[in-house]
């Protein structure tokens, strides 16, 4: 699915990641690795959030590099921690990325009503908690078709009922050929969502695949 060829990210000459070489199978796939690790650096780098050395390449025709424009409407990406204005509604934040998306007004009902956020989601941003603010986050990233989504500790301070839901809703999105990739540092539930495939990510690099069994 991607292949990832002379990854290298740097911050103020300062070594993240370098990657000579990966292969990420279609499929969901989680990568391991403790908080600065490198996982949110490589998940923004692959969305084409932040510039990056080296060549990311989707089904060996997409390349990131040379057409990035294109290479993002295929992922979507949810940060570990969102950021949003402090003036702007949860539901501006989902009716822009359904501008942009063209999604479907019965999905995103849906999504309003599993994650629970239709009692806040109007109010200004400024009054949310962590974990409203990350299940607007994870809406925004499940809205459209993207072949890929790109979630980073999308289970953090979603409580455990929204945390089933979520996992619910990915499988069923594996079932239409979603390609899920997920970074987390803690181990994932037992769901209907099988991991595929485990990659580490330590000692400023992503170790060759493991295929990983529950």
């Amino acid at each position: 699915m991607l292949q990832i060829k002379n990854f290298r990210k740097e911050y103020q000459g300062h070594l993240i990641l370098d990657i000579p070489f990966l292969h990420i199978p279609a499929g969901v796939t989680w990568f391991q690795g403790v908080n600065g690790s490198g996982k949110s650096t490589f998940f923004k780098a692959i969305s084409g959030i932040i510039p990056f050395d080296g060549e990311v390449v989707f089904d060996e025709k997409l390349d990131l590099q040379k057409d990035p424009i294109a290479f993002r409407k295929i992922i979507n990406y949810s940060f570990a921690e969102p950021r949003f204005p402090d003036y702007l509604s949860g539901k501006e934040i989902i009716d822009y990325y359904k501008s942009i998306y063209k999604t479907d007004k019965g999905e995103i009902e849906e999504l309003i009503e599993v994650f629970g956020v239709a009692s806040f989601y109007k109010t200004p941003i400024s009054t949310y908690s962590s974990g409203m603010l990350k299940k607007v986050s994870l809406i925004a990233a499940l809205i459209g078709q993207a072949k890929i989504l790109a979630l980073d500790e999308p289970l953090t301070t979603i409580d455990k009922e929204s945390q089933e839901k979520l996992l619910a809703i990915l499988a069923k999105k594996v079932g239409q050929g979603i390609n899920i990739l997920i970074a987390s540092h803690h181990n994932l539930p037992e769901s209907d969502l099988m991991v595929e495939y485990r990659f580490m990510v330590e000692n400023q690099t992503i170790k060759s695949q493991i295929e990983y069994k529950k």
